[in-house]
């Protein structure tokens, strides 16, 4: 299983989804999403829960890790 987390403004935004059919759904939403964050200039990080492993920047929603969180660009002024 793959946890795509999005911290926005709105909250913590979370979807689980795994390489089977009946997740294809849920996989569709989330490479979207992570295209369009990415596009919008949001960076993607992998992490390993407990800090086992440096986090590593993601470019291609193929490069996903077990849990990746997005965090979109900060705009200010």
């Amino acid at each position: 299983m793959k946890t795509l987390r999005v911290l926005d403004s709105s909250g913590d935004t979370e979807l689980v989804f795994d390489e089977t059919e009946a997740m294809a759904d849920v996989r569709a939403e989330a490479e979207a999403l992570f295209t369009r964050l990415r596009a919008a200039g949001a960076t993607a990080l992998a992490v390993t829960p407990g800090g086992e492993a440096p986090a590593r920047r993601v470019e291609n929603f193929s490069e996903l890790g077990d849990e990746t969180i997005i965090i979109p660009r900060i705009v200010g002024g």
